[in-house]
């Protein structure tokens, strides 16, 4: 049998070991709510139109890939310079600007569906994330410009073929007008 101090001793571990047990426990399931709540506070900033160009299989996937640092916050065509800061935001990051030097001067790509071509199916307009395709059954189908995320979503879907994405020319009205976002190589702000 044991004596009293070796029997306060097993207890005293034996308690010890317990604690610990509570307080990493509780550690470990406040870490993992933490990471989800990050996931689900980027995925709210996300515009949710499923469109994989961020090169994830939807929204979800990007904002669970940006929570853990597995890819950068810049790669939401859809949501634009507006989305980019704001996840860059929550993350408290800066905004990479890897593959975003020239991306005010780009045009934007949208789908062109060649009408001559369309039997008019409907299976683009029931793939557009963003209901830029309009038209009835059996009549070509036309895209709505101002609406077109360029996803290519429509592309993948139409069994004739008749899509295509295609750049547009930089207009007054397609123009990406916010001007502070330009930084000039070699040129100093400071006086």
């Amino acid at each position: 049998m044991l004596s009293t101090p070796e029997l306060h001793f097993v207890l005293c571990g034996a308690l010890a070991l317990f604690i610990l047990g509570m307080v990493l426990s509780y550690l470990a399931r406040s870490q993992q709510q933490n990471g989800e709540d990050m996931a689900t506070r980027l995925e709210k900033v996300l515009p949710g139109v499923q469109c994989a160009q961020c090169g994830f299989p939807g929204c979800r996937a990007y904002a669970e890939a940006l929570a853990s640092g597995n890819a950068a916050c810049n790669k939401c065509t859809p949501g634009g310079a507006v989305v980019t800061e704001q996840l860059a935001q929550i993350l408290g990051i800066s905004i990479p600007t890897e593959d975003n030097d020239d991306a005010i001067f780009t045009p934007r790509t949208v789908a062109l569906i060649h009408e001559s071509l369309c039997t008019g199916c409907g299976k683009c307009t029931r793939h557009c994330p963003v209901d830029a395709i309009c038209g009835a059954i059996r009549d070509p189908h036309q895209i709505v410009v101002e609406d077109c995320i360029g996803c290519g979503d429509c592309l993948k879907c139409c069994p004739e073929q008749c899509i295509e994405l295609v750049r547009l020319e930089p207009t007054t009205a397609n123009f990406n007008w916010e001007l502070q976002s330009i930084r000039f190589q070699g040129s100093s702000t400071s006086k």
